[in-house]
């Protein structure tokens, strides 16, 4: 019937990291820090390991969250049929899932104001399966997936208005 790629805008992968590379800084800084400073390879009461290891953290976590989504991205293709939903997904852990449209329950968009700024969404079709939701999941927030055990988020997609009404109209046909 159709397919659909999402869309990578970098500024939003790296906004959406933030906290993690906070985090992260402290943590390399302080942990790899003391760790080195034991060795008494620095100066005592040298800030110097500590800087060194929360700079690399701080440089190195956004490029690593931006390549590794870019190329999750440059991956992904979501194939829409007369009956299911096929994709495929992933960089260093290749995922392939279909969703059976009889077996949707809720077909859901969202659109927050970072992707209203580009005419993007994220179309959720929910099914009865358990498992963690997209919400839930931390590392959708660093590309690593969209993929969740109670349905799938069709992420950063172009047109999601016209889109989300053609899925609509699918999984309607199904339900009967």
């Amino acid at each position: 019937m159709f397919s659909v790629r999402p869309v990578f805008v970098g500024w939003i992968t790296l906004l959406y990291q933030l906290p993690f590379q906070l985090f992260f800084t402290l943590w390399s800084g302080v942990f790899f820090g003391s760790l080195v400073g034991s060795l008494h390879i620095f100066p005592k009461d040298s800030f110097i390991p500590f800087a060194i290891f929360g700079a690399i953290a701080f440089l190195g976590f956004p490029l690593v969250a931006y390549f590794v989504k870019k190329l999750n991205y440059a991956r992904t293709e979501y194939k829409f049929s007369q009956d299911r939903l096929e994709f495929e997904e992933g960089f260093f852990n290749v995922t392939e899932k279909e969703i059976k449209f009889r077996e949707v329950k809720e077909v859901t968009l969202r659109k927050n104001i970072f992707q209203r700024m580009y005419d993007l969404g994220t179309i959720y079709l929910s099914t009865d399966a358990t498992g963690s939701s997209a919400r839930t999941n931390v590392f959708n927030a660093l590309g690593f997936g969209n993929i969740s055990a109670s349905g799938v988020g069709v992420c950063d997609i172009p047109n999601p208005d016209e889109i989300f009404e053609r899925v609509r109209r699918v999984v309607d046909s199904q339900m009967v």
